[in-house]
């Protein structure tokens, strides 16, 4: 599987100071613009907010918008309410779709068209397989 990006480490990278909070458009873009040079034309990249605290509305659409323009499938780790209500309403604005993964089981979020386009992506790289109850699970790949 593809090793997920540490965004917490990137942030620390990124910006001077002992940061676990992703707000304001420069801390996004900042933090975006590194996380592009290291999935540099990957169709499938991972990133990890398991140390991130909070990600305001504005660096959710610096980061996992403006990514999405450059990857086919983005997968979301270590994702808590808190970023989810941040990063959804960007997602709905752009009509994207993210997965957000937690153990195997996958979920993918954004509108009904994009999210069944990158569903689709997901069974079609070998990415997950469906589960016997319709849900998607993340395969050995």
């Amino acid at each position: 599987m593809i090793a997920p990006i540490d965004v917490h480490a990137v942030l620390q990278a990124s910006v001077p100071g002992p940061y676990a909070d992703l707000v304001t458009r420069p801390t996004g873009r900042a933090v975006r613009e590194r996380i592009e040079r290291a999935i540099a034309d990957a169709p499938v990249a991972s990133m990890d907010f398991s140390g991130v605290r909070c990600i305001d509305y504005s660096c959710a659409d610096e980061i996992v918008a403006k990514l999405l323009r450059s990857v086919q499938v983005l997968l979301l780790q270590g994702i808590t309410e808190a970023h989810r209500l941040a990063i959804e309403p960007v997602l709905q604005g752009h009509g994207l779709a993210v997965v957000i993964q937690t153990g195997t089981l996958l979920e993918v979020l954004g509108p009904p068209d994009a999210v069944e386009v990158v569903s689709q992506r997901l069974l079609e790289r070998r990415l997950a397989e469906r589960t016997a109850g319709g849900s998607l699970a993340l395969t050995a790949a």
